[in-house]
């Protein structure tokens, strides 16, 4: 989930929960909050619990959800894991402090301690956008000492490997999902991923992408991700500008009044924004372009 802002920088309730309900028409399986796509790292703690528990209410049972709730420390993380067990959520998206660099061990302690303090599903957020990230042995210690930790999140430089790794060392226990807007889902497939993670502003593509590719088009499922490729390229050269270029598109989609950032933000140039605008209409056609062929029932 993307966080609509109004003029003041609050969070503009009513908009997210219209997104919430979009995503889930567009054909996302499971939501997610408050994580980096929900500018989390701008939030105050108030702030992310309160966020939860409007997507819990407003999905209302109709798909799985995660709450995102790492933080930099094991007790505000437990304490808000807890919390996002108590109003109804499904599992638990944790993302590993980085505040300060940590070794293996402390990091496997802390995320022992978040699984052994709820009873939902645990996923790991492995989140190192320019890196290998997290050993695939710390997944597979885990998932052994553990047994609610059940899906990765990868993030990271060429995450097949691990990937694959992970599936067949948990002996396929263990659920991976590639993150970074999807850009990498041929790969994913290819190595056992059971799904992406993007914001939800082009969920209708996406699903598209595994609807092609679980009726046996490999090939069609490659050729519409390939079609997604230069609005990803551009989107994930910084965060803050994949936030705000999936905002532009649900602003342009009629989910959010704005594209608003909670400042400190990236600052585009009038060419930037030249650039941004003409990507969020190629990919507003391609989902109409989708949904029109599936109207068609081609």
């Amino acid at each position: 989930m993307l966080l609509p802002l109004n003029a003041d920088e609050s969070i503009d309730e009513n908009s997210f929960r219209n997104q919430v309900d979009f995503a889930i028409q567009m054909g996302a399986v499971g939501v997610c909050a408050p994580a980096f796509g929900t500018e989390f790292y701008k939030l105050s703690d108030p702030e992310r619990y309160r966020v939860a528990r409007i997507l819990v209410e407003q999905t209302a049972g109709r798909v799985p959800v995660f709450i995102s709730t790492g933080s930099g420390s094991t007790h505000s993380t437990v304490e808000f894991s807890r919390y996002a067990e108590s109003i109804g959520a499904d599992g638990l998206m944790v993302v590993a402090p980085d505040w300060c660099s940590l070794g293996v061990r402390e990091l496997t302690e802390f995320y022992e301690a978040v699984c052994r303090s709820v009873s939902i599903p645990v996923m790991v957020q492995d989140a190192d956008f320019t890196g290998a990230g997290l050993p695939a042995k710390l997944f597979v210690d885990l998932a052994e000492r553990c047994p609610n930790f059940l899906f990765a999140k990868l993030e990271v430089v060429l995450p097949g490997k691990k990937c694959a790794e992970i599936i067949r060392a948990s002996g396929g226990r263990l659920q991976v999902l590639y993150g970074m807007g999807g850009i990498a889902v041929i790969d994913g497939l290819a190595h056992g991923a059971c799904g992406i993670m993007p914001g939800s502003g082009l969920v209708d593509v996406g699903a598209e992408i595994f609807r092609l590719y679980d009726s046996g088009d490999a090939a069609g499922a490659k050729a519409l991700s390939y079609r997604l490729q230069p609005f990803l390229v551009f989107a994930l050269q910084h965060l803050e500008l994949a936030i705000y270029i999936e905002k532009r598109v649900l602003v342009q989609r009629g989910v959010f009044p704005s594209d608003r950032m909670r400042r400190p933000t990236v600052y585009l140039d009038n060419e930037y924004q030249k650039q941004a605008e003409e990507l969020v209409s190629y990919v507003i056609a391609l989902s109409r372009d989708i949904q029109a062929s599936s109207a068609a029932g081609t």
